[in-house]
């Protein structure tokens, strides 16, 4: 019985020795037009992911770039694969972009588009974009870390100008996408008071930021998900506005969960009320004094 064990035991360490693995490894690249440029040109630079056959939902990392060479001009997230940044794409520093995000449900593939930038050209000299701290995670519901390749972006500037600049204006008319604002409440975020949770893309420019009016009677306060409600009583509607970088809106409404249709209706009665009363006093008064 032990030799039969014995055995059994080699023999499943040797099919698992010989047998072929799967694994899975990605990379990170760069993509531009071209890589020689003359000083003060303006290009573009973007940010793509290779994940092959993985499917993948988290991506973090920094892209780092020769600040005496390079000047950071405009990043654009508009059409990313990421559908939901957990930090957009941002300079934290001199030659420093860092971002992070998720994607629900993963993506995989050869080529998805992250974010772009658009840097100038300074003055004269051979570098290269890099990345740094890369981290791509495995959409399998324990955050598996894949293997990746991070490939540099070489460049030259050159001394003088060679080639016409390339025209990097966009026109963008869109607004964001249609998104879902949702109200939820968690016992270790903000005391388990209720929040607001929204997210949107757009396939322009990218998006520039959020803004948020609870009831008909407040303004529009730029706000960050998850925003803690100011009426805790879920008597108003929400009114969520999403704004792209070149100033297109979105707006969404939120129905509130527990309207007080009476009082809102009374409060309206009363100001029509006190505009017919101050019409009427003071038609009485012009026709007093005649």
């Amino acid at each position: 019985m032990k030799n039969f064990i014995k055995i059994s035991f080699i023999s499943i360490l040797c099919l698992a020795y010989f047998l072929p693995t799967v694994s899975f490894a990605a990379a990170m690249f760069f993509s531009s037009e071209k890589n020689a440029f003359a000083p003060r040109e303006t290009f573009l630079v973007e940010v793509f992911a290779n994940t092959d056959d993985a499917n993948v939902n988290a991506v973090e990392g920094s892209v780092l770039f020769p600040a005496e060479l390079l000047e950071l001009k405009e990043i654009r997230d508009g059409n990313s694969s990421i559908n939901f940044w957990v930090e957009k794409p941002h300079s934290t520093a001199a030659g420093s972009v860092y971002f992070s995000g998720i994607t629900p449900g993963g993506f995989s593939g050869a080529k998805h588009f992250l974010f772009g930038m658009v840097f100038e050209s300074k003055s004269p000299g051979q570098s290269a974009l890099q990345f740094s701290g890369v981290k791509i995670l495995k959409n399998d519901g324990l955050g598996t870390q894949i293997p990746t390749t991070a490939m540099p972006f070489s460049f030259t500037i050159s001394e003088t100008s060679t080639t016409p600049a390339e025209d990097l204006r966009v026109t963008d008319i869109d607004p964001p996408e249609d998104f879902t604002p949702f109200i939820a409440s968690d016992p270790t975020i903000f005391n388990g008071k209720y929040f607001l949770v929204f997210s949107a893309t757009d396939k322009g420019v990218g998006l520039d930021h959020f803004e948020v009016r609870e009831g008909i009677w407040s303004d529009y306060v730029r706000a960050e998900s998850p925003y803690l409600l100011k009426d805790q009583s879920l008597s108003k509607d929400i009114l969520v506005k999403a704004v792209d970088k070149y100033g297109n809106k979105k707006v969404i409404k939120v129905k509130a969960q527990n309207p007080h249709f009476k009082v809102d209706m009374l409060v309206i009665l009363g100001i029509i009320l006190l505009v017919c009363f101050a019409i009427f006093k003071r038609i009485w008064v012009k026709k007093s004094l005649q």
